[in-house]
């Protein structure tokens, strides 16, 4: 039985993606067979550095046709996928594919009917992305006979799926924060730094009210957007302050890779973000509360340029926080502990239909 990844391309940095590939390599250190699957041949993610085992799904016209030709013949066949760059040529009903859940409602029965799933859900909020208002159309993988289990990534999209689905065999992870790129700098520059990729009209307001409000004085604003990893750390290693815009977010990877460095963190924790945007290290703001959001920003730089040290030591619980709560170690050990349940269940139902 070997683990298939599906795999988004994209050649900027999303944090989703390296977690897949991060799962890979960890399945693979733990001897359970494992890749990557890429729709497009010879891609590979280089925004970091990785050696991550790669196959490459051959979705191409005749084998399009052939699987339509069989799903004919054998409406109750399996339909394998063809692939490239392994040791072997196809996905089959041995294996288990992993379809991120961005894929939609009919994600199980579109990508190989009758192959054994599990989802992989990093943002509880797209989880309804492409369904239906329509009351009576009930499709979705979280129901599909195919899929075996989901994997969530955050207190909050738990609680979010056992909601929604209740019957659903559920894996909570952790996600990890790089210990050696995103560490505690204490020497900061009076900067204020945040990431563009979501909700940039808010980050206007916000800048611009601080702006016109003379708030910022000497203060430098960074934003920034599709930046190498290790750029982006140095970034918030120099900065002071992190603003957050994010919403709706499975995690948050950005303000907590932030508080890593020793930013103290400001803003929307995007739902996701509650788990480690605590108010003894951070400043939590109600989403969409502009007025709230340049207020506290405002305040916190005064709190500076008054006490110092207090927001410095911010800073570094909220490092010690994210360094401890969200190490590599932690991850893996809950990555391997979801997938021997996983496989565990698998295999007992497979004995159990013999």
């Amino acid at each position: 039985m070997t683990v298939y990844y599906l795999c988004p391309e994209h050649k900027t940095p999303v944090g989703g993606v390296r977690v897949i590939y991060r799962h890979v390599d960890i399945l693979n250190k733990h001897g359970i067979p494992a890749y990557v699957v890429h729709k497009t041949r010879g891609f590979r993610v280089d925004w970091f550095e990785n050696d991550t085992p790669l196959v490459y799904w051959r979705n191409n016209l005749f084998d399009r046709l052939t699987a339509k030709v069989g799903r004919r013949l054998d409406p109750g066949a399996v339909i394998e996928l063809t692939i490239s760059g392994g040791p072997v040529s196809r996905i089959g009903a041995a294996d288990i594919l992993v379809i991120p859940e961005m894929y939609g409602p009919d994600l199980a029965a579109a990508y190989g009917r009758g192959i054994k799933k599990v989802v992989l859900n990093q943002n509880c909020y797209l989880t309804f992305r492409g369904y239906s208002f329509n009351r009576d159309r009930l499709i979705s993988p979280y129901h599909h006979k195919d899929v075996l289990a989901a994997l969530i990534n955050s207190v909050d999209g738990e609680e979010y799926l056992k909601y929604a689905f209740p019957d659903l065999p559920l894996f909570h992870f952790r996600l990890s924060i790089d210990p050696e790129r995103f560490s505690y700098q204490r020497e900061k520059k009076k900067q204020i730094c945040f990431s563009r990729i979501k909700n940039e009209q808010d980050a206007m307001q916000v800048v611009n009210i601080l702006k016109f409000r003379g708030a910022l004085e000497d203060f430098e604003i960074v934003p920034f957007i599709n930046l190498p990893q290790s750029e982006v750390a140095r970034i918030y290693k120099e900065s002071l302050l992190f603003l957050s815009f994010g919403y709706p977010e499975g995690f948050g990877l950005p303000p907590a890779e932030a508080m890593a460095c020793g930013c103290v963190a400001i803003g929307f924790h995007g739902g996701g973000g509650r788990e480690f945007f605590k108010p003894e290290f951070s400043y939590p703001i109600e989403q969409g509360d502009i007025i709230g959001f340049a207020r506290t920003v405002e305040k916190v730089i005064q709190v500076y340029k008054e006490n110092p040290e207090y927001v410095q030591a911010k800073g570094e619980k909220a490092a010690a926080y994210v360094q401890e709560y969200y190490s590599p170690k932690l991850e893996e050990q809950e990555v391997i502990a979801a997938w021997e349940a996983i496989l565990s269940n698998c295999q007992q139902g497979t004995k159990q239909n013999a």
